[in-house]
């Protein structure tokens, strides 16, 4: 793309927000009486809060599929990639552990588990980005035709051609309707019913979850000049705020009736990325988001935070340990629920603040 759309980067903002607030969260719950208001409203946080890996993978399908990137594009994604696990796994590796710790547990800490919880993002970002060629081939399969396909004389396009874009990019539709069936539907209904399980071999074949997430947003890419996306939001585009807390409401009552079945052992089930009403959700919030276009002094906010939010991210576990003891002090003098949203709002001026200043180096710029 040309231009950045600052909706994706809003969602960029919100979605760093929400690891933040996910993390710091998920403490609450474990301290809150099961069943009350606040209880309650912790869990709803959380289903809110998931959207945000669907949302990143999105991004990277919308920005990347329609590339054809070459070697050196490709080889220097991998690296950074890879230098920024290394490194960072090295700092929260050192921070948990300090000298106590030794490069062989290290490193079997770097191949097996990850140095944090976070990382599990960042392990399946490098796999996706060693993949991106293949996957900016076949999605190539549905673009529409280019420019230069004319030929270098500007010929127009012949009428076969121009009718052809139009079904490539339904067929690619159709294709995530039935992918979502089975990498998102059948395991909502299975955590109800698990008798309906299908056949692990029928699904080994098939789409994973985060790829389908990454040609959602190459469909959202073909499609962007009809949805009109970064054109700025229409009154009838609150439609979609709508669909999205109503697939949030849908979520809730699945993890209540969770909650029963399995006696309160479970309930966060249907907060996963593969399950039908986090895509739902989802979907909704990017085809909402995608069309803003930040104007005055919000698109100056926007500007100034989006770049920081890869660091933020890579920073979320730190400054939410790190922040801890503020939430257990403010829970003193207020409601548990208040004090997390402090600690919240303080770990992300933290990160922003720690990370833009880092950006002010040059060569670390070039890497978070």
């Amino acid at each position: 793309m040309s231009k950045r759309l600052q909706g994706l980067d809003l969602y960029r903002i919100i979605g760093c927000a929400f690891v933040i607030i996910n993390h710091c969260n998920s403490k609450v719950l474990l301290q809150v009486t099961p069943g009350s208001l606040a209880w309650y409203v912790t869990v709803g946080v959380i289903y809110l809060s998931k959207i945000t890996v669907p949302g990143f993978f999105m991004i990277t399908g919308y920005n990347l599929l329609h590339r054809k990137d070459d070697r050196a594009t490709y080889f220097k994604r991998i690296v950074r990639i890879v230098g920024v696990l290394v490194v960072f796994s090295i700092f929260y590796y050192l921070w948990r552990n300090g000298l106590n710790g030794s490069i062989g547990d290290f490193l079997r800490t770097l191949w097996h588990d990850g140095a944090t919880d976070a990382f599990w993002y960042l392990y399946t970002y490098l796999g996706l980005m060693v993949m991106m060629p293949l996957f900016q081939w076949a999605a190539g399969a549905f673009d529409g035709p280019k420019a230069d396909d004319a030929g270098e004389a500007g010929a127009p396009q012949s009428d076969a051609s121009a009718k052809a874009a139009p079904d490539r990019r339904r067929l690619l539709v159709m294709i995530l309707l039935a992918a979502s069936v089975y990498v998102s539907l059948m395991p909502s209904v299975c955590i109800l019913v698990p008798s309906f399980t299908m056949n692990e071999y029928f699904e080994l074949p098939m789409i994973g979850c985060a790829v389908m997430y990454l040609f959602i947003g190459h469909a959202f890419y073909l499609y962007r000049d009809e949805i009109r996306a970064g054109k700025g939001v229409q009154v009838k585009n609150l439609r979609l705020t709508a669909a999205f807390f109503a697939a949030f409401a849908v979520n809730i009552a699945l993890a209540m009736a969770e909650k029963s079945i399995t006696g309160g052992v479970s309930f966060t089930s249907f907060s996963e990325i593969h399950t039908v009403g986090m895509l739902a959700e989802s979907l909704a919030a990017f085809a909402f988001l995608v069309k803003i276009r930040g104007e005055g002094l919000g698109g100056k906010l926007i500007g100034f935070v989006a770049p920081a939010t890869f660091g933020i991210y890579l920073l979320a576990d730190f400054v939410c340990s790190s922040t801890h003891m503020l939430y257990y002090n403010l829970c003193q003098y207020m409601n548990r629920l208040l004090a997390v949203a402090v600690q919240d709002i303080v770990a992300f001026a933290i990160a922003l603040a720690v990370v833009t200043l880092l950006r002010l180096i040059p060569p670390v710029k070039k890497w978070i």
